[in-house]
């Protein structure tokens, strides 16, 4: 179990990080998007070889692997120019964040039956409360 809370700092470390280092490149949107992409493409790379021999995905598994590249492409864009837009970075980048959090759990729940409690209805309560707490007020 330890590693995989080593494996989630490391997530939170770079996940969290590297908007704010978008963001201060001034470099945002799909131009900033395909850099980092094609960078992302060295760990990816070397983490895939790591592996030893790599099988090719079954077609259904290949179907949901470029759906979700698809969306990870449109999400990197959007994210990006939220990320490098007029909102300050201390209320922008959270609420993407805790959005995209609150989207897959309603999707775990909805598509693995994955149980509803109690738990995980407070957590989404507390998440929607931080996003109406962050955002700007007008």
């Amino acid at each position: 179990m330890l590693v995989e809370y080593l494996w989630i700092a490391l997530v939170a470390i770079t996940w969290g990080g590297y908007p704010l280092l978008t963001r201060a490149s001034g470099y945002p949107g799909a131009p900033g998007a395909l850099v980092l992409t094609l960078v992302a493409l060295v760990p990816i790379v070397l983490g895939a070889l790591s592996h030893g021999k790599l099988e090719r995905p079954s077609g259904s598994a290949l179907t949901y692997l470029v759906i979700a590249g698809l969306m990870q492409g449109v999400g990197l864009i959007a994210f990006l120019r939220v990320a490098g837009g007029k909102l300050e970075a201390s209320v922008s980048i959270p609420i993407v964040d805790v959005s995209m959090i609150v989207v897959t759990t309603i999707g775990a729940i909805m598509l693995f039956r994955e149980s509803v409690t109690l738990q995980k209805l407070i957590g989404i309560a507390l998440l929607l409360a931080g996003i109406a707490l962050l955002r700007p007020s007008e």
